[in-house]
């Protein structure tokens, strides 16, 4: 039950956790000086709003991010567009509480293994959310090659902007999914406060749906934003003219491949939130959700194969397409495993139920 004790305890602990997060951003900024010419350092400040979130939850995450991004912006912001210092500065430790959405199930197990894979998929899920805020950021505002760091000024914005954005935020991820687990193996009180009681535990087939959606909508959502973005940059205007120099034709060429990413990952992405919801009304259905994952791969497969066969037909480099073809067919076969092995269990399960009866 929530009272106004536990409002004002909220409260403050959000107050504390994001003057210590600043405290921590601001040291790690100050130990990884020189090493990212454009922003960024490697550090663990992340942990404060995994530690509130899973204290009071992923709106005070939320919260407690916000402020140790406002607190930045006081202290050493570089503003060339709101826009800009929106992704740069006011979002990125926001959206790490994204992931600690994944406290209800926390609360609901019992097995300290299992509530450590939790607080390890809350840093991940919450790390990559930061990394796509400074990626969005990279490529719409820090795009120019003449600025890259390390002498990568030949290589592609896309590309540069990953790297030196995962450069920092992936050991930090590693480093602050270090800590936290350390500090819950040490003293799981951290993690969980008096006042909030526990709840009835996780089912296997729970554990599995919430697992695989987060899985869903993670890697759909990278696929949709990225790919969406390259779709619309790759967009360039043409005409055509006769001999006399007259235009018989206008239009644009754009990357279809991008386009066919972006639209697989919204599917990903819709169905990982349905199975969240199917979860939610205890409705879920691992085969289900199994074969609709079967069904959007296979059909990024089948157009992988179609795009390799048309490689080769025009005499062009088939190397991409070997890749996504290799990616494609492991992914398939995952999943044609998964459906095989949910819909023998639920034959089996329809047996015994009928032979009990």
């Amino acid at each position: 039950m929530i009272t106004r004790s536990n409002y004002v305890r909220t409260i403050c602990e959000i107050g504390i956790f994001a003057a210590v997060g600043f405290v921590l951003d601001e040291l790690q900024g100050i130990l990884s000086k020189g090493l990212f010419i454009n922003g960024g350092s490697i550090g663990f400040a992340m942990i404060a709003v995994i530690i509130i979130g899973f204290r009071r939850g992923w709106l005070p995450a939320i919260l407690t991010g916000l402020i140790m991004g406002c607190f930045d912006i006081a202290t050493s912001a570089y503003i060339l567009h709101p826009a800009q210092l929106l992704l740069d500065y006011i979002l990125p430790y926001a959206v790490v509480g994204i992931g600690c959405l994944v406290k209800y199930f926390f609360d609901r197990t019992d097995s300290k293994t299992n509530r450590i894979l939790w607080i390890i998929s809350a840093v991940v899920v919450g790390g990559l959310f930061k990394f796509l805020s400074h990626y969005l950021a990279g490529i719409i505002f820090w795009a120019n090659p003449e600025n890259f760091a390390w002498g990568l000024t030949t290589m592609s914005p896309y590309l540069y902007c990953f790297i030196y954005n995962i450069a920092f935020i992936g050991p930090s991820i590693i480093l602050t999914a270090g800590l936290t687990v350390a500090m819950f193996a040490a003293a799981p009180m951290i993690f969980i406060p008096k006042d909030v009681q526990e709840k009835e535990t996780l089912s296997q087939k729970q554990m599995y749906g919430l697992t695989s959606s987060i899985i869903y909508m993670a890697g759909g959502l990278f696929c949709f934003i990225w790919f969406l973005i390259d779709y619309i940059k790759s967009f360039e205007s043409y005409k055509e003219l006769d001999d006399a120099g007259n235009v018989v034709a206008t239009g644009y060429d754009f990357n279809p491949d991008s386009m066919v990413i972006f639209i697989l990952g919204s599917f990903f992405v819709v169905l990982g939130i349905l199975s969240i919801i199917k979860l939610k009304k205890q409705k879920y259905s691992p085969l289900f959700a199994s074969s609709v994952g079967l069904i959007i791969v296979s059909s990024s497969f089948i157009y992988c194969l179609a795009r390799l066969i048309r490689m080769y037909v025009k005499g062009k480099s088939p190397t991409t397409y070997w890749i996504w073809f290799g990616i494609g067919l492991a992914t398939v076969l995952v999943f044609v495993a998964l459906v095989i092995y949910f819909n023998f269990k639920k034959k089996k399960e329809t047996n015994e139920a009928n032979q009990s009866a």
